[in-house]
């Protein structure tokens, strides 16, 4: 009987991990009631549980992530949350990134009475789209579609220069031009467009496909 009660966000959390991101349902209080083994694994890099409640270590990043949870938890079931990704710096890596997901009301009782999915995507965690999947989408060149990828991953100028052996300067006049044929704004929403594209990419173990809301996840009653 305990199994069947914890069956469904079982289920929810193992999609996630499947697509390799962690996952954390919380309830109304924004208290974490279940997580993934991705997410328990993100614990101590870049987030940490206070008491039963998930913070980000960078001070900034916790006021966003605070803030964004509270309007989602606020919001009214006619007003669709915030479809944003989050970015949750790290000091020495590359930033997490964070997706919040809103549960009605009638798919609640089947999560055990949770309210909120977080969605957490570690860009180092996932091998990065191949860079002839950035050249045909966004007429990058190939060295173009390299450099993407390393700012991406959170890699610096100089470490992308020093890898292609080319100056610090072409790295950077490529970057520009990568920020303007991708219209993103800088590495956290490049990582955040990348993190998408890789749900189109089969992984190592064959899996893939885009995730938008739990109505993916074949759980009715659910939205963004």
């Amino acid at each position: 009987m305990q199994t069947e009660k914890f069956a469904v966000a079982a289920h929810v959390l193992h999609i996630i991990e499947f697509l390799q991101c962690g996952g954390f349902l919380l309830d109304p209080r924004r208290r974490v009631l279940f997580l993934n083994p991705i997410a328990a694994d993100l614990l101590g890099k870049g987030l940490m549980l206070r008491g039963d409640c998930l913070v980000a270590t960078d001070r900034a990043s916790d006021d966003r992530l605070q803030s964004a949870l509270q309007l989602a938890s606020n919001l009214t079931e006619s007003v669709e949350a915030p479809t944003t990704w989050l970015e949750v710096r790290r000091a020495t890596r590359a930033p997490l990134l964070i997706r919040i997901l809103r549960l009605e009301a009638s798919a609640r009782p089947a999560l055990n009475g949770a309210s909120l999915l977080l969605v957490a995507f570690d860009p180092e965690s996932r091998q990065a789209p191949p860079a002839d999947v950035l050249t045909r989408m966004f007429t990058l060149t190939r060295a173009e579609a390299e450099v993407a990828i390393g700012i991406a991953c959170g890699r610096r100028v100089a470490e992308i220069a020093a890898d292609r052996g080319v100056k610090v300067e072409t790295v950077r006049s490529h970057s520009k031009t990568v920020f303007a044929k991708t219209r993103t704004r800088g590495q956290a929403e490049l990582a955040a467009l990348l993190a998408r594209l890789t749900f189109l990419v089969p992984d190592r173990d064959g899996g893939s496909g885009p995730l938008n809301s739990l109505r993916d996840l074949g759980i009715p009653g659910s939205a963004n």
